[in-house]
């Protein structure tokens, strides 16, 4: 299984959201600053990180990268499932949840004022995490039906720009879903592209079209993997393009 898009259509934590489940490689072709990055995940553990090919095992360096994906991730993804390197054993979704409480968001990542979000699950979820308590308390009621930031901030009286940031973080954390969200794919998908029967494929949250499953008929997937590390480290060495 592959699937690919560009970080301009999701945002990071989405992507992994859909990876939960799944085993393999995401790599991240200029995410980090223009800088290359390799997340070997296995059904939601991140096993290793490489960035320009290098690996990251210093907790904090991986902890800081994640934080930066989060607040600023870009450009061109692409998870291609396998087998992973194993150096690290660190939950990907608790990582992003406790980045998420500290990271400055890009105005690009807030969701629009109007978009309606609504509860992840049809019962009260069954553990929220220490940092956003306070804010499900306040929020979450409000959304049992669906609720946008306008909505939240007309009924706490808040910034509508407050109720934003609020979203973002219970969204992050796995809490709510955009209520247009319920299948894979609204649109028609582009040609070029192979995507999967909605009615029949795992639940991933994605709307876009521009995020797809299978290979793509234009461009042949690039592939992961020593050699692909070995190129980006002496792009990094050289300065040159790998």
């Amino acid at each position: 299984m592959a699937i690919y898009g560009d970080f301009e259509y999701h945002a990071f934590s989405d992507i992994i959201k859909v990876l939960q489940r799944h085993t393999g490689v995401l790599f991240m072709h200029t995410a980090l600053q223009g800088r290359s990055v390799e997340l070997h995940l296995k059904e939601g553990t991140l096993n290793a990180m490489f960035i320009d090919g290098f690996p990251v095992n210093e907790p904090l360096r991986v902890r800081d990268t994640v934080r930066t994906l989060v607040n600023t991730a870009s450009g061109e993804y692409s998870f291609e499932a396998g087998p992973t390197t194993a150096a690290l054993s660190l939950p990907i979704a608790d990582l992003i949840r406790d980045v998420i409480s500290t990271a400055h968001i890009a105005e690009s990542q807030l969701p629009h004022h109007e978009t309606r979000f609504e509860w992840q699950l049809h019962g009260a979820p069954a553990s929220i995490p220490d940092s956003l308590r306070s804010s499900w308390d306040s929020v979450g009621p409000l959304l049992r039906a669906g609720g946008s930031a306008t909505d939240l901030a007309s009924n706490l009286r808040i910034s509508v720009q407050e109720a934003r940031i609020a979203l973002y973080r219970l969204r992050a954390a796995g809490l709510i879903t955009p209520t247009r969200a319920g299948g894979l794919f609204q649109t028609p998908a582009p040609a070029a592209y192979t995507v999967p029967n909605p009615t029949t494929s795992a639940g991933s949250g994605l709307a876009d079209p521009r995020v797809a499953y299978g290979q793509p008929q234009a461009q042949p997937q690039q592939q992961v993997g020593p050699v692909r590390r070995l190129l980006n480290a002496l792009r990094r060495l050289t300065g040159g393009s790998a």
